[in-house]
């Protein structure tokens, strides 16, 4: 246990569970959330989560989240180095050459550390920092994270081969090629999106806008389907278990970013008859009226859609109508994917509504964060006696666009973001701050605050392709200079 007891608002917890984060978005579903409390009564008054436990400062650029486990830290940078610090202390405990530049979140299972690198090798070290093996089938290199489920490492790469690779002697367990066998119908494409397991399944996109699912014990095509999009590229698929099974994509859209925002903002004006002024929040009426003219725009215009709810078995449509989400949080490119809590029956997602609670200030109005209920029926559209809506809002209770403290989160729906969860909270991490809002109370809390200056002369900035690592009871944040652990505040 690390260490076992610590106190929480003055009184003695019980023994922590070991709670680390040993991939992207914590699991192999990609689910980016971790069963474990966290403080959510700091705000930006308060100076958020105060100074750091510990802080490591990079030598070259670093890449995806930081992955915790077995005691360590450890992250992947683009000289191709892996380092790895102590968990309590952030001392280097070791460093290994994985040979080319890393560009996407290492993995770690099985006693293993698994990195995907430039030259279109996964190589797996110890977590001591011994080589254990290197996985070389050749090719155009790997550009994404490493997915582990079960005894398998899974990533794609450039050249639109699928691998799966048996975690403990490095060798192939299937190779699935796109565009060829199966699929020889489609275009052959890089796969620049990290994986998602869930249900037997393995689930990611390709770059001929292919949405793939293989079954996961024998790299068998079980479905595919064509998406309207420009990319998948630096993005993540997630699976959930709720309503039946849903696979989550998103998409970097059709249209160009501020052209999509601002006809966005024209529509939601037209059918609301709403606008910024005033912060109106809406009721359960207005919220129907909005919410289906969302839907039934992305279903007349599938070409402006950046979510795609797929069922998990069969790749078609989970709901009669799109979830109403619009693009947003993406800074022209690939748009924050959702963050489920399955055991909770909980979902969570950044959108834009006229009637957000923590809006852009009058920067990129109506960016918000809300829950993502999995049980939508479309039918509440036509009879509000029935069905289900899909947005749950947080209350409003700051006095200052629904936050308790100003920038306690920085929410522009022009930049981005990435989320994750905790049991108690939401987490949203961009340039400027990393914070959120308590799910149980809506009050809004702040971790960390970077800053606002967008010249690049305030030395350090936090990132928007990395997100808060939960693990252990405490914080671990990725930023432009390198990594920090923050515990949680008493």
């Amino acid at each position: 246990m690390r260490e076992g007891l610590f106190f929480f608002f003055g009184i003695l917890s019980a023994t922590l569970l070991a709670a680390d984060w040993p991939q992207l978005q914590r699991d192999a579903a990609k689910s980016g959330y971790q069963a474990e409390r966290i403080v959510t009564n700091r705000n930006t008054s308060h100076g958020g989560y105060g100074a750091p436990r510990w802080s490591w400062r990079q030598t070259a650029e670093t890449r995806g989240q930081p992955i915790v486990g077995d005691g360590l830290v450890v992250i992947g940078d683009v000289r191709g180095t892996v380092t790895a610090l102590d968990e309590l202390t952030g001392a280097v405990r070791w460093t290994a050459d994985a040979g080319s530049p890393i560009w996407g979140t290492l993995a770690m299972a099985g006693g293993k550390v698994i990195a995907a690198t430039q030259a279109g090798e996964l190589v797996a070290f110890s977590t001591t920092g011994a080589l254990a093996w290197r996985y070389q089938p050749g090719g155009k290199g790997f550009q994404t994270s490493v997915t582990i489920s079960g005894d398998l490492a899974l990533a794609g790469g450039k050249d639109g081969r699928f691998h799966a690779v048996n975690l403990h002697s490095g060798s192939a367990a299937w190779v699935f090629q796109v565009g060829a066998g199966p699929d020889a119908d489609s275009v052959r494409a890089p796969v620049l999106c990290a994986a998602a397991v869930g249900q037997g399944r393995v689930y990611f996109g390709a770059e001929n806008m292919n949405a793939y699912a293989l079954n996961l014990l024998n790299g068998g095509l079980v479905w595919k389907r064509r998406l309207y999009g420009q990319s998948f590229a630096g993005g993540w698929a997630v699976a959930s278990s709720q309503a039946g099974g849903v696979v989550f994509f998103r998409t970097k859209p059709v249209y160009s970013f501020h052209d999509t925002l601002n006809a966005d903002e024209a529509f939601l004006h037209q059918v609301t008859g709403a606008t910024a002024e005033g912060n109106p929040l809406g009721d359960a009426a207005r919220w129907i009226v909005e919410q289906r003219a969302i839907s039934q725009r992305l279903r007349d215009n599938p070409h402006r859609r950046s979510l795609w709810e797929l069922n998990a078995a069969t790749g078609a449509d989970r709901y009669t109508l799109p979830m109403p989400v619009l693009y947003t949080s993406g800074s022209g490119d690939f748009p924050a994917p959702p963050v489920a809590d399955d055991a909770g029956g909980r979902a969570w997602i950044a959108l834009r509504s006229v009637y957000a609670r923590f809006d852009g200030m009058g920067v990129r109005n109506y960016g918000e964060l809300a829950g993502l209920r999995l049980a939508f029926d479309p039918a509440i559209y036509a009879n509000p006696a029935s069905g289900v809506l899909a947005i749950d809002y947080f209350p409003c209770l700051g006095s200052t666009n629904c936050k308790i403290s100003w920038e306690d989160f920085h929410k522009i729906a022009d930049e981005g973001e990435v989320l994750t969860a905790a049991q108690n909270a939401l987490v949203s991490s961009t340039w400027v701050s990393v914070g959120g809002i308590d799910t149980e109370t809506g009050r809004t809390f702040n971790i960390r605050m970077y800053s606002s200056d967008d010249s690049g002369g305030a030395g350090l900035y936090g990132v928007s392709d990395a997100g808060a690592v939960i693990a252990n009871g405490r914080i671990v944040l990725r930023d432009s200079a390198g990594i920090k652990s923050y515990r949680l505040p008493n």
